[in-house]
């Protein structure tokens, strides 16, 4: 059945990438045809990396006896980290010019927290769930670096007709390499080990694995090549010898003073808010309403998996055809959903199938939030746009998963995905009055 199934989705993709060979055909153009196929590799490699331990994190918590604090703290810490490195990572793209050995450096010592995730089963009981949360959190700081400089090499790699195409491609072949990654790993930590002890032992082996896909993964990100006559390519404002502070407020003062990207920023910290405080209830609810385990994990991960590698060449011509403004809004809607659908699963499986739509919502999100991103932000200056962007965001994730688990311990997890359904749609609606202000503009 499995194979069955990851042949559509080849079949598919590979049907749907002869919109590309044509493309190519009327446009050739050596680098972009190179840059696509490593661009596929480096997903699909870092699909396969980075779902070796994501998917599992938070049940890693549950057996190193951590509490839903400590999973609240788990989708919260990432943000904290994630804050500080953002001003960081602005200094360094800005003072050094060579994006991609800056990024992989940090690709580098993100992907090294694997290793050091091996050795907390080695300490004591009482400190395991504390440090592997601050450290899965700490992670974030050299990951959130290493992202702002992909995002924004990406858009100096692409001009911006194939920007989409890239990521749409990317995205849908890197789901393939997730589907099968995450349905072998679940089955295996719940059918192989006989106690708690023995899975802890198979998560160990998994992180380690993991960072040996994380080698090839940075290795063939390394490989990318950058076309320098990209008239899209970023360009940077240089600013007269002041201090750094200075420097720092008249370079923010330029983004802020972005009417369309500040209307978008709006939009998106209210969507990431609902979005994120969601998180830990829904983990909540499936294993401790619906008794769910590393097996249906991998299952529920799977199903999403496959709706969002059917999804993503779905959700770029949808924008392709009727703009990002609009299609971004139906994604966002039909993610609104998931928490009603969630209060109305008696059974894990319901979650299992419901997965399919709301995956698909995901790719649509996931795919068009960047490309709306580099819509609002102009090339002069990008890194900037994408630092703020980041920032806000990670604003957002520091609190609302830890507003959620309080939410739902002052009532219930009823009502607590309740709030949270309702927060979704109204941030459907800020992205629908965007829309409405920006289409004569053709975003």
């Amino acid at each position: 059945m499995t194979i069955f199934i990851l042949t559509l989705i080849l079949g598919y993709n590979f049907v749907s990438g002869g919109d590309y060979l044509k493309i190519l055909k009327k446009h050739h153009s050596t680098n972009i045809d190179y840059n696509l196929s490593i661009n596929n590799i480096n997903g699909l490699l870092q699909a396969l990396s980075l779902n070796l331990v994501i998917p599992f994190a938070s049940l890693y918590t549950k057996r190193l006896d951590g509490t839903d604090k400590d999973i609240a703290l788990l989708n919260s810490y990432p943000s904290m980290f994630s804050i500080i490195a953002v001003f960081l990572g602005t200094y360094l793209f800005r003072k050094y010019k060579n994006k991609k050995n800056l990024t992989a450096i940090f690709f580098s010592c993100g992907r090294a927290f694997f290793l050091l995730f091996v050795f907390i089963p080695f300490l004591p009981i009482y400190l395991r769930p504390g440090l592997f949360v601050l450290l899965y959190g700490a992670m974030s700081f050299p990951n959130s670096i290493a992202n702002m400089g992909w995002q924004s090499y990406i858009a100096d790699l692409f001009p911006e007709g194939w920007r989409g195409r890239a990521l749409s491609k990317r995205n849908s072949i890197s789901n393939i390499g997730a589907l099968l990654i995450t349905l072998i790993t679940g089955n295996l930590l719940y059918y192989i080990p006989k106690n708690n002890t023995e899975r802890i032992n198979l998560y160990q082996l998994f992180f380690i694995t993991a960072f040996i896909f994380s080698i090839f993964e940075i290795y063939s990100f390394t490989k990318h090549r950058l076309d320098k006559n990209n008239k899209q390519a970023e360009t940077i404002t240089e600013l007269s010898n002041e201090p750094l502070l200075s420097k720092l407020k008249k370079t923010y003062a330029l983004v802020l003073s972005n009417k369309k990207f500040l209307d978008y920023c709006i939009c998106v910290v209210a969507f990431h808010f609902a979005w994120q405080m969601g998180w830990p209830l829904f983990f909540s609810y499936e294993v401790d309403i619906l008794h769910s385990n590393e097996s249906w994990t991998a299952i529920i991960n799977t199903v999403s998996f496959i709706s969002q590698a059917i999804g993503f060449p779905l959700w770029q011509k949808l924008s392709e055809k009727k703009g990002n403004a609009i299609s971004i809004t139906f994604a966002i809607f039909i993610m609104s959903i998931t928490p009603f659908l969630y209060l109305i699963s008696t059974h894990i499986y319901h979650i299992a199938i419901f997965n399919f739509f709301t995956g698909a919502a995901i790719a649509g999100t996931t795919l068009l939030l960047l490309n709306s991103l580099y819509e609002a932000a102009p090339n002069e200056n990008r890194t900037l746009y994408i630092a703020v962007y980041t920032v806000l965001t990670n604003i957002t994730l520091m609190f609302a998963p830890i507003l959620g688990v309080k939410l739902k311990s002052l009532t219930n997890i009823y009502i607590a995905l309740l709030v949270v359904g309702i927060l979704r749609l109204a941030s459907t609606l800020l992205f629908y009055f965007r829309y409405l202000k920006y289409r004569k503009t053709s975003m």
